[in-house]
């Protein structure tokens, strides 16, 4: 039975962590239109590479997730806990300012607020695995590139 909760912590904090990617699906327009009339800040990635880094970054969020709340989630670890509600909340409000609104000023707000809470984020859970505060490493770096890349944006259009 024990081994049964575990696994179904698991298969949650993983499945919690790919929500972001999943609600901002239908804003994004399949053949992409509107962003191939864009100018394009220098550095940004072919279309394909976006998602497959965002579902990576996800995995790892829910991997770290794990590990951080793998006994359940005790008083001590909701501030971490609603750090990373708060975290996946603006990830996945991204994508409707910038692809469904098309409001540059707006992304750059959510995103750059997204780099400062994943800094506390990453605090947070630091303090309960120094493993777990890596796996944020590359989705918090991944979060400057996207600083830059809508900043960019907004300058150029």
């Amino acid at each position: 039975m024990n081994t049964l909760i575990h696994a179904s912590r698991i298969v949650f904090w993983l499945a919690v962590c790919q929500l972001p990617m999943l609600v901002s699906v239908p804003f994004v327009d399949p053949n992409m239109a509107w962003y191939h009339t864009l100018a394009k800040p220098p550095f940004v990635p072919p279309d394909i590479l976006f998602g497959m880094v965002w579902g990576v970054l996800y995995l790892l969020l829910g991997i770290a997730a794990v590990m951080v709340f793998h006994r359940g989630v005790s008083k001590p670890l909701r501030p971490a806990m609603w750090l990373l509600a708060v975290q996946l909340t603006l990830n996945a409000l991204w994508t409707p300012v910038f692809f469904g609104l098309h409001h540059f000023s707006g992304a750059l707000t959510v995103v750059v607020l997204m780099l400062l809470e994943g800094f506390f984020l990453h605090r947070a859970f630091a303090k309960q695995s120094k493993w777990a505060a890596r796996m944020l490493i590359p989705y918090w770096l991944w979060l400057g590139f996207a600083t830059y890349l809508t900043a960019g944006f907004m300058m150029l259009n």
